[in-house]
């Protein structure tokens, strides 16, 4: 499967609003950080947004039941400032799934070790396609210069 194709099946099967969705859920994960004290706050993800309902996971049994007790008052202040009229639920969830680190994307870039470095300069010369052997060679001398 091509990356084209890849890319088309993955926006084939993402619902229409996906975009907007993300962009709610960054919104509303910003307000709670912004606006729930600071121990409770960093355990704590918007997971899912519906047409019904904001999810909201937190690590701790405890800080979920917590958010519940104060749901309408925190709905109230999202429907206030940020103009959407969902119920919240509260889910607690294990801290591990908190802990995975999103792909770096194409703007930063990550740290190569210097022995992947001279293991690709070694490898160049075996290449027999001349446009990926100077493309490899350009990457080198990249990874080299950093």
């Amino acid at each position: 499967m091509t990356a084209k194709s890849l890319k088309q099946w993955c926006r084939s099967v993402l619902p229409a609003n996906f975009d907007q969705v993300s962009e709610d859920i960054a919104k509303i994960q910003q307000f709670l950080i912004e606006n729930i004290p600071e121990p409770i706050n960093r355990q704590l993800r918007v997971i899912n947004l519906t047409q019904d309902e904001i999810v909201v996971a937190t690590t701790d049994p405890q800080i979920a039941n917590y958010l519940r007790l104060y749901a309408s008052e925190i709905e109230q202040q999202i429907r206030e400032t940020l103009d959407l009229s969902r119920k919240l639920k509260f889910r607690s969830m294990p801290d591990s799934i908190f802990q995975v680190e999103p792909h770096p994307g194409p703007n930063k870039t990550t740290a190569v070790s210097p022995d992947t470095v001279d293991a690709i300069d070694r490898s160049v010369d075996w290449i027999e396609d001349e446009k990926l052997k100077q493309a490899l060679q350009s990457l080198v001398q990249t990874l080299k210069q950093k």
